[in-house]
């Protein structure tokens, strides 16, 4: 039987990047068949935006070629072009822009992506957010000084609340007549469950859908991405093959957003975390390659990584939001951008290359991407053929829970049991033991489960059933591995019910459980 974990991963491969693929072709009137355009992330030129900033944070725009220094791999490169922040600048001689028609009229100048994630972030943290980016427009002039769209990642799809405009008051209004969805999708899942997976993969599609969208438009486009972002996800707890899979297609779609010259910056509502993800200093550098074995991915897949590898910041002080949204709109209409040729052009797909650059005076910080994968094949060519439905695989997802509750058989992999109290109320244990755990920051582990909760009648008819993906946490190690965790179930039980089967998932593992209780 393949294992959940891996049918998630198979869509992400394939779903996220191969079906967007595939509709942009079929919205250009193209061959539903043939991709567009092909990927080359390996590539014998590689341009970089840089972004300077002083010890204080203010970007710093009166520098020239000479002032900068790159490295890749650690090695000097010659650059071969270079372009200032004046060359980048939007003059509104052809008057103001308003709407995407008008983006021509811009040349190589900045656009700026805002981004609503309603799918990765509680309904409270939205609604707080939503009241920091309306104080962000407030201390904005009225003619924008970017083209600025306003987005709203939501659970069924990336939508546009408003296209490109110059005016403030027009994002205003749209901002305050948005009705925000409640997160369903996130409310019934944890970091490593089904759920978790798909709102990963649909984050990543919204991300690819912008960087196709967005190709047009010559300059850079600072995707500035307001929510929580998708959960984290441990490599090293999925099997070789799974984050394999997981890892390429991660990796492709920052070769996508690199090559569009997207940047993110993801700023966290929810985070108590004061600071920023900006590598400010050589060793600060060496210490976040030395979190993430020499390349961002190669541990874990998490949300706030995408803003350094494609050159942006990650913020998470929460109680300065609108700050954060002003400091990342400035870092992307203010930046320079240089070219080079890699002094070795010959290295093997896949293979990940560090940028690192300098600039004369200490008292400055260059903030670029933080280097780039070479891939031999095209995205195109790589996930041609791999459409996959979402409904297929959900439906296989449910018939292997569902199979094992119609079964009679007592199913091991997770050991549980059934108590009933009073109300008709329904309280599962899980062995600790039995359940696979992960560490997070903050020194808490958690495990999580899909349950799946059938009551039948004397003679084996489904009366009722009720399924949900579930999370418990504990501070500190688990040292008593017969340590019962509790999950309440909330399962109707109609007149007639005599016995009711639960059937137990551990996310992570994909291991399966069964306890049963006669009434």
């Amino acid at each position: 039987m393949t294992r959940p974990c891996c049918l998630l991963l198979r869509w992400l491969y394939s779903h996220v990047l191969g079906w967007a693929l595939v509709g942009a072709a079929a919205a250009q009137g193209t061959n539903p068949t043939q991709i567009p355009y092909t990927v080359y992330v390996k590539s014998q030129r590689v341009l970089l935006d840089v972004v300077v900033k002083d010890k204080k944070g203010t970007v710093v725009n009166n520098l020239d070629a000479n002032d900068f220094t790159v490295y890749e791999d650690g090695v000097f490169v010659k650059v071969t072009s270079f372009e200032s922040p004046e060359e980048h600048t939007f003059h509104h001689n052809s008057g103001l822009l308003d709407n995407a028609g008008d983006l021509a009229k811009i040349d190589s100048a900045p656009v700026t992506i805002l981004v609503l994630d309603e799918l990765n972030t509680s309904f409270e943290d939205m609604a707080f957010a939503r009241q920091k980016v309306e104080k962000y427009l407030d201390s904005q002039p009225s003619v924008l000084p970017q083209p600025t769209t306003l987005l709203v990642a939501s659970n069924t799809a990336l939508q546009t609340l408003h296209n490109y405009t110059q005016s403030r008051e027009e994002l205003r209004a749209t901002l305050k007549k948005h009705l925000p969805e409640l997160p369903y999708k996130m409310m019934h899942g944890g970091t490593n469950s089904a759920s978790a997976y798909l709102r990963m993969a649909e984050s990543l599609q919204s991300l690819h859908q912008i960087s196709v969208a967005s190709r047009g438009v010559a300059g850079r486009k600072s995707v500035i991405w307001v929510g929580k972002g998708f959960p984290t996800v441990n490599l090293l707890l999925l099997d070789s093959r799974s984050s394999a899979l997981m890892q390429e297609a991660v990796q492709h779609l920052t070769g996508e957003l690199l090559e569009a010259r997207v940047a993110i910056y993801t700023i966290d509502p929810a985070s108590n975390v004061v600071g920023s993800g900006l590598v400010a200093s050589p060793e600060e550098l060496n210490d976040f390659e030395g979190q993430s074995d020499g390349q961002p991915f190669a541990d874990g897949i998490k949300f706030s990584t995408l803003a350094p590898a494609t050159g942006g910041q990650a913020f998470f002080a929460r109680n300065d939001l609108d700050n954060e949204l002003r400091n990342a709109a400035e870092q992307g209409g203010n930046y320079y951008t240089l070219s080079y040729i890699p002094n070795d052009t010959t290295r093997p797909s896949g293979s990940y290359h560090h940028i690192r650059v300098t600039v004369k005076n200490p008292d400055l910080v260059a903030v670029t991407r933080d280097g780039y994968y070479t891939m031999d094949k095209g995205v195109g060519s790589t996930f041609d053929g791999l459409v996959k439905n979402i409904k297929d695989i959900r439906g296989e997802l449910e018939a292997e829970l569902g199979s094992a509750a119609l079964s009679s058989l007592a199913y091991n992999g997770v050991d549980a049991s059934i108590e009933k109290g009073g109300d008709n109320a329904l309280t599962l244990f899980v062995r600790s033991g039995s359940l696979n755990w992960t560490h997070s920051d903050d020194e808490r582990y958690r495990a999580e489960i899909t349950v799946l909760a059938v009551a039948f009648s004397s003679k084996g008819k489904i009366l009722s059933h009720t399924s949900k993906e579930m999370q418990t946490q504990t501070k500190g190690h688990i040292g008593n591995p017969d340590q019962k965790a509790q999950f309440a179930i909330h399962l109707p039980l109609p007149m007639g019910t005599a016995r009711v089967r639960i059937i137990v998932r551990d996310a992570l593992s994909g291991k399966i459980g069964s306890a049963e209780i006669n009434l």
